[in-house]
């Protein structure tokens, strides 16, 4: 039986019985809730049951705000190490991260989904599973290259009007600001030299914390919303958050599509 983990936020908030209709041959059979205790605190995780020709695969799915009672855990109170000591625990063979991100390449437009390949992290906010010896993690490739290549093949299958983009066009750097402010245009146009691609508030704890594990990791990145002062049509337009996760919610048939794929392959 295959095991997956699934984070999700603002551009993934669960799987239900409409949605799994995206997901293939796939059929999702059952869900069940379950509070995960680690050493940094109690996590809801939810696990889904898709069974297909006898065949069984288990999805863990993470959603990193925990949303409890109406509420959104602002980005910069998330418990990261609570959530991935969670996720881990789950006996997981991969985890996918879903995140909802300010597009700023020209080539990544709004409704765009495409992958993390590296990712900037100046916040100066250190995370880390040790805080007894020193141990340094490398990061040259923060992002599974494989699992990369194969979420690459189902995100074009499923974005054909994309087709005469080069695949080096979907593997995007993402820029890491904690919020829980958006930037300013002029912070967009300095990370944009700096070589940052898109700019979100989630995913740069989430990789660090995966590689010290030694696990299996990729991110997809939806593009919600066109970062601050790059909008085309009204560059001084302010950036709301709701129309931001509803974008980004609604792009979610390219990322159902990518995970059902993943529920056959191998890594």
């Amino acid at each position: 039986m295959k095991r997956i983990g699934l984070i999700g936020g603002t551009g993934l908030f669960g799987i239900n019985s409409e949605s799994s209709e995206l997901m293939s041959s796939w059929n999702l059979e059952n869900t069940t809730n379950l509070v995960v205790e680690t050493p940094y605190g109690e996590v809801p995780i939810t696990v889904f049951n898709f069974e297909k020709d006898k065949n069984n695969c288990k999805v863990f799915f993470l959603q990193r705000h925990h949303n409890e009672n109406g509420k959104t855990k602002l980005p910069h109170k998330i418990n990261h190490l609570a959530n991935i000591s969670a996720i881990l625990s789950c006996d997981v063979e991969f985890t996918v991260a879903v995140c909802s991100v300010g597009a700023i390449n020209e080539d990544f437009v709004p409704g765009m989904v495409g992958l993390a390949n590296q990712y900037i992290d100046f916040s100066g906010m250190p995370i880390s599973f040790q805080d007894c010896d020193a141990e340094f993690t490398s990061m040259t490739t923060p992002f599974d290259k494989d699992l990369n290549e194969y979420l690459l093949k189902s995100l074009r299958e499923s974005q054909p009007q994309l087709s005469e983009l080069d695949d080096e066009k979907f593997f995007l750097t993402y820029w890491f600001n904690p919020g829980p402010q958006f930037e300013t245009p002029a912070e967009i146009k300095a990370i944009s030299k700096l070589g940052g691609d898109c700019v979100g508030m989630t995913l740069a704890p989430e990789a660090k914390l995966m590689a010290e594990k030694g696990h299996k990791f990729s991110a997809i990145l939806i593009a919600g919303n066109y970062a601050a002062g790059l909008d085309p049509s009204n560059p001084i337009a302010k950036l709301d958050h709701h129309k931001i996760s509803s974008k980004a919610t609604s792009r979610s048939d390219p990322v159902l599509y990518s995970l059902s794929n993943l529920f056959d392959h191998s890594l």
